[in-house]
């Protein structure tokens, strides 16, 4: 008996676009979105290698790197670690400074040396003109003093940093001024993320990131 033949199933097409009308772009991630994820990538890596040997000198490299390459997530960074790991916001705070510190000696040891022609050289990544005209008259003025009070902002005064080098601050100078307004912002940061984070989720892009770690930390695989 001969078997009954029956079409074979195919998958549905696509349907095509109407005449006139644009093919349909699958939707692209905001840049806010985007620079969330990325942080949220990288704050999982390193919350995965937090008791490794390794973790604490992979964590300065971006303080370190704050000089010059301001678009890292470093506030994001320390209170998102201290969050995840209350019991260690101290050490985390301390490798912070240390790297800050460090940053700045080296910037400014090479800012002094090249001088302007440095900043001519990657001026992609240098603080803007208009960044080292709004310092200028402070540290003109008040040399070390300024950069160590701005030192006290949450975030790294790279171009007070700069400037200083350009005016003829000696680079040892430089790292004494960071540390002496760097630990106070950082510690409070890392206290606050690791005693108090209902505060910090008070942002609500600080909360989209921790929510979608904590997550993460928890699921399968």
């Amino acid at each position: 008996m001969a078997e009954a033949l029956t079409p074979a199933a195919t998958p549905a097409a696509t349907p095509a676009p109407a005449p006139g009308q644009a093919p349909q772009e699958p939707p692209q991630e905001s840049p806010e979105k985007s620079g969330s994820t990325r942080t949220v990538r990288l704050l999982l890596r390193l919350d995965r290698a937090a008791h490794r040997r390794w973790f604490l000198p992979t964590l300065a490299v971006f303080p370190l790197s704050d000089y010059v390459l301001p678009v890292l997530p470093n506030q994001m960074l320390l209170v998102g670690l201290s969050a995840l790991h209350p019991r260690r916001w101290l050490t985390i705070a301390l490798t912070f400074v240390t790297a800050s510190v460090l940053g700045a000696f080296l910037t400014a040891t090479a800012v002094h040396a090249a001088g302007p022609w440095l900043l001519e050289t990657v001026g992609s990544i240098a603080p803007g003109r208009a960044e080292l005209r709004e310092v200028a008259g402070l540290v003109e003025s008040y040399g070390g003093w300024a950069l160590a009070a701005l030192a006290l902002l949450p975030w790294t005064p790279r171009a007070a940093v700069v400037m200083c080098a350009l005016v003829g601050i000696p680079p040892w100078t430089v790292a004494l001024a960071i540390l002496a307004g760097r630990p106070l912002p950082v510690a409070l940061l890392a206290l606050t993320g690791a005693k108090s984070p209902g505060l910090l989720r008070r942002s609500r892009r600080i909360d989209r990131v921790l929510a979608e770690v904590e997550a993460r930390r928890v699921g399968p695989g």
